[in-house]
């Protein structure tokens, strides 16, 4: 079976007495506590022009980087304190042998072609009395171009940089990343970019629009998640990371109308409100979430329309870990109930065939 959604018409009753439960979509944070707010925003504007970007989430070093060691045992590493994705570059501190490490890559520098900004992600120690006994720069063919200690402002948070390198247009230019000293601190690098200053690329979006089943109605349905995908996994709104299988249900809301959904699954089940069936990088936007109980409990999650107008809203049946299973929801609303009752996933199918 496919993506499953069911079209569940909410009547357009006044409410004399109801609450809201809308969440909004909160910014997540990386194991550094970077709030990740976009700080591209600060920095850049226009569209992206992307000539190089480098994450580390494959082999370390990347292609094309060299790499300096005076110390194996603490010199860069690919390290899974990342700003984005699961990997970065990090550099250990040694109290007993002077580090001097780098990691190298060559860049031509083409300010007609939107390739004249250098920026990346660093966090390191700031305001401690070790941070004087070494030093973190970028240099260009040997020249340094930024340090770390007269740029970061907060203690091992993830900060954006931007280099400017039009003064090397036209020329193939070493970018090093270095880190230098005795019993210093620990470093932390993510995301390198070179292009025109606008930032990276958008993420492609992901969408579940495309396979929905279509059909009016509320009361009780059943499904099986474990013939769909997973989609959704943390939006910032979230008390747990979500990656079982998911089924998907479209629900259409006049102005002021609310509903409940009740779904007790065989899996450990979580329940998610988003505003759209498509969104760039995944970021859908997160109206409400329930993961309160265990496996065979019900999750409850209800939503109400405050907009003032009509909304289209989208109601996910998750559930915790990788796991899948079936479930009963119970799905009520304000107003009059539209068909389709006692309805499982597959009677509702025969009706489109």
């Amino acid at each position: 079976m496919s993506f499953k959604k069911m079209m569940l018409v909410v009547a357009a009753l006044a409410l004399t007495a109801s609450f809201a439960v809308a969440k909004t979509n909160v910014p997540g944070q990386n194991r550094l506590g970077v709030d990740r707010t976009d700080l591209h925003a600060a920095l850049y504007q226009g569209s992206a022009i992307s000539s190089y970007s480098e994450g580390f989430e494959g082999a370390f070093p990347p292609a094309g980087w060299s790499q300096g060691i005076t110390d194996p045992a603490t010199t860069w590493f690919q390290s899974t304190s990342p700003y984005e994705g699961s990997y970065n570059a990090g550099c250990q501190w040694q109290a007993s042998v002077q580090q001097d490490e780098t990691l190298s890559f060559d860049q031509l520098v083409d300010v007609a072609g939107g390739e004249y900004v250098l920026s990346f992600f660093a966090a390191g120690s700031v305001g401690q009395s070790w941070d004087l006994n070494d030093t973190q720069t970028v240099e260009v063919d040997g020249l340094v171009v930024w340090d770390f200690d007269s740029s970061a402002t907060q203690y091992q948070v993830y900060e954006e940089f931007a280099v400017d390198l039009s003064a090397y247009d036209g020329q193939t230019v070493t970018i090093t990343f270095r880190y230098a000293g005795f019993d210093g601190d620990y470093y932390q690098l993510d995301n390198v970019l070179v292009n025109d200053g606008s930032g990276p690329p958008p993420p492609p979006p992901v969408s579940f629009c495309g396979d929905l089943i279509e059909a009016d109605g509320t009361g009780n349905f059943s499904g099986d998640t474990c013939d769909g995908v997973n989609l959704i996994s943390a939006l910032g709104c979230e008390a747990y990371t979500e990656n079982g299988l998911e089924d998907y249900y479209e629900i259409e809301m006049p102005a002021g109308s609310s509903f409940t959904a009740t779904v007790t699954n065989t899996a450990d089940g979580a329940l998610w409100v988003v505003g759209e069936c498509e969104a760039v990088g995944g970021a859908f936007t997160c109206l409400g979430y329930a993961d309160d109980t265990f496996t065979g409990d019900p999750e409850v999650v209800s939503y109400t329309n405050t907009s003032g107008s009509a909304l289209t809203v989208y109601l996910v049946v998750d559930s915790y870990s990788s796991s899948c299973g079936t479930y009963d929801m119970v799905f009520d609303s304000t107003g009059g109930a539209v068909a389709n009752e006692n309805m499982s996933m597959g009677s509702v199918k025969a009706l489109f065939r």
